[in-house]
């Protein structure tokens, strides 16, 4: 018996350090990502913004998104799962990808328990994943509406009959978001197991992963029709990069040369753009279609080519990244300003659009397209380490990411307009407020996840050492691959200020190297080591690489000054021309009637192009923000009724103070007008 309980403790204790071992995001053997990305626990915010995020994050957004997850008169994912398994009765209720925004919620409880260790998250984590199996067929299908809908014949079985060459059908066509399903279930597994040690979920996941394989390893046009909303792209590389098991990237290739290969559905309203399904990707030029889907898809391409090296893939990457960034990006990183876009090949929903066509008020970038931009931006930069790839990813973090949650974590924004005028019709689904959930409920998991994991993103390794991605007050604790450990504390008030300092609590002294980011919106900024100026050449947009022996209590600083800037944009934008945006730091600005006298209108103020606006903290406005505040200009009140054109008279213009606040806070008081692009008086 005594021999026993001792081998049960080997196990038990063999089973925890190797849970530990593999809690890491896990690209340390991607030959094509130059940098490595940091263990889950290596960071930890201490102070200051994304603490304060994260912090919300535990106390209310998740545990808020689980009670809405879970309430079957709300959204009713949960419910779905266990009427699949037979421990309830019903019907399914809800979208055919609930089940995918599910698994985001069990993503973010994993990186809640990875930070707070806190066990309750881990039973309940685990009650859930046994819902899960037990819906689960055997064969390896999960997908409770056909499960539910369609009785117990899943899409797989029900069509299980031959095309006229003899191939088996193995998929619906893509609008039953199997793939975002499948995807979000690989990841969320991958991360779980990483964390925890558990294969429970990760078993989940490789049974459907191999059912997937076995009927996609071959392409065919067939088979190209029917892909649709592609997280399984990446998902099938993280279930490579965890298991080991080849066939997962081989799948993962396969649904890439399967693009552009299918043809439309007779019937279907939407073109094979809509999903990036009419060209090969090897000869995409431009951003087309929905902007979510294509995000997801590119950041799967970009996985795949590293760990393939696959250049023409790379090559396509960077033809599409330079469209997006030069043609087709809003200034706070936003991306899909159309909800609805017809063309003569069908309908695209939520989609790039043509070049240079970026609305304002009827902007729809939607948050989860959002957050993808910046998963596809920090997947390039691991590639080489471009500054260029992590500034797009700090903007969409700072900006159009997390203006889709509401300051007190419980309220959300599917869109993310660049201008409100309420009583205007708009394209979107929201109308100026935020909702406490909504039926189409993919962006609140989905930002909640990305809070949880953004110490994730803050460093990241390379041979030479260490690299500052985001500045905040945290702890990092890591190892290089030569086993160089790296002990250093941040400390700073980004992103209302650009003082950073780094101190190293290595206990001997070392030489590696801190590549400190220099962002491309700071035109200067200066280095020293201990109050030594540290003499290099500082260029925007580049990381700067300071090498040293390190020891015990040295300081590094970086101050990088944050001026107020104009910015404005390309003449052929026409929704923006004679139009300035405020941006300081990382963050962009916005103009919000709450802050104007009653009497004035926000579409009467201009900014005169010598303005000054000052910073100004304020610890009791929108949970403590830097305002910027200065004197624009208004024009004179006009009677407009009956009259949508009339002679321009001739005005004198009147002082009129304002105050700016950071867009991502806009619509966390009454409701009111708001505009990024404001009129500029020259």
């Amino acid at each position: 018996m005594k021999k026993v309980l001792l081998v049960a403790i080997a196990i038990a204790m063999l089973q925890a350090s190797y849970g530990q071992e593999k809690a890491v995001l896990n690209n340390s053997k991607t030959p094509y990502m130059r940098l490595k990305t940091i263990d889950i626990n290596d960071c930890q915010w201490i102070d200051g913004f994304w603490a304060d995020k994260l912090k919300l994050a535990h106390k209310t957004m998740i545990p808020n998104l689980g009670r809405l997850m879970a309430d079957p008169e709300i959204i009713h994912a949960y419910d779905n799962f266990k009427v699949a398994a037979g421990l309830k009765e019903g019907e399914f209720r809800g979208w055919s990808f609930h089940d995918g925004d599910f698994y985001k919620y069990v993503e973010a409880l994993a990186y809640d328990y990875a930070v707070t260790k806190d066990e309750t998250i881990n039973t309940k984590m685990d009650e859930i994943i046994a819902v899960i199996a037990k819906a689960q067929r055997p064969d390896g299908y999960l997908h409770t509406k056909k499960q539910i809908g369609h009785g117990i014949a899943g899409f797989l079985h029900e069509s299980a009959r031959p095309f006229k060459n003899g191939k088996t059908k193995a998929f619906t066509h893509g609008p039953e978001h199997e793939f975002y399903n499948f995807g979000h279930l690989m990841t969320a597994a991958c991360v779980h197991y990483r964390i925890t040690g558990k294969k429970n979920f990760l078993n989940i996941a490789i049974k459907a992963s191999d059912l997937i394989y076995e009927k996609f390893i071959n392409p065919s046009p067939e088979l190209a029709r029917i892909d649709w909303n592609p997280p399984h792209y990446m998902g099938f590389v993280e279930m490579y990069r965890t298991t080991g098991d080849k066939k997962y990237l081989d799948v993962a290739e396969s649904f890439i040369n399967m693009l552009g290969s299918g043809k439309a559905k007779k019937g279907d309203h939407r073109a094979m753009a809509h999903s990036q399904r009419a060209t090969p990707i090897r000869e995409e030029n431009e951003a087309v279609g929905h902007a979510g889907h294509g995000n997801y898809l590119y950041a799967g391409v970009a996985d795949l080519y590293a760990e393939t090296g696959d250049k023409e893939l790379l090559a396509a990457l960077e033809r599409i990244w330079k469209n997006v960034t030069t043609q087709k990006m809003y200034i706070t990183g936003a991306t899909g300003p159309h909800h609805f876009m017809a063309t003569r090949k069908g309908m695209e929903t939520e989609a790039y659009g043509k070049n240079y066509e970026l609305p304002n008020l009827k902007a729809y970038n939607e948050t989860c397209a959002n957050i993808g931009n910046a998963m596809w931006n920090w997947r390039m930069f691991l590639f080489n380490g471009e500054g260029r790839f992590a500034d797009i990813m700090e903007l969409v973090f700072y900006n159009s990411a997390i203006s889709g949650i509401s300051l007190e974590g419980n309220q959300f924004f599917y869109t993310n307009p660049l201008r409100f005028i309420d009583g205007h019709a708009l394209n979107t689904k929201d109308e100026g407020e935020r909702n406490d959930f909504m039926s189409v409920f993919c962006c609140p998991p989905n930002i909640i996840r990305t809070i949880a994991k953004m110490h994730t993103y803050a460093y990241s390794k390379s041979d030479k050492g260490v690299w500052v991605n985001l500045y905040g007050s945290n702890q990092l604790d890591t190892k290089l691959e030569d086993g160089t450990t790296i002990n250093l504390t941040q400390k700073t008030n980004y992103p209302w200020d650009g003082h950073i300092e780094i101190t190293t609590n290595n206990k001997r002294k070392k030489e590696f190297s801190i590549m400190l980011r220099i962002p491309g919106w700071a035109n200067e900024g200066t280095i020293k080591i201990n109050g030594e100026p540290f003499n290099t050449d500082i260029k925007s947009g580049t990381y700067v690489e300071v090498n040293r022996k390190w020891k015990k209590g040295d300081v590094l600083t970086l101050d990088l000054p944050m001026p107020t800037q104009l910015l404005t944009a390309d003449p052929k934008v026409e929704e923006t021309r004679n139009q300035v945006a405020v941006k300081r730091g990382p963050l962009v600005y916005c103009l919000e009637s709450a802050d104007l006298p009653k009497d004035v209108s926000m579409t009467d103020v201009v900014i005169p192009q010598d303005i000054t606006l000052s910073p100004r903290f304020d610890s009791n406005l929108l949970s403590g923000v830097t305002v910027l505040e200065g004197q624009g200009e208004m024009l004179s009140k006009e009677n407009w009724s009956n009259n949508l054109y009339k002679p321009l008279t001739r005005q004198k213009l009147k002082k009129v103070d304002i105050t700016l606040i950071p867009y991502f806070t806009w619509s966390n008081r009454e409701k009111s007008d708001m505009t990024v692009w404001i009129p500029l008086k020259y």
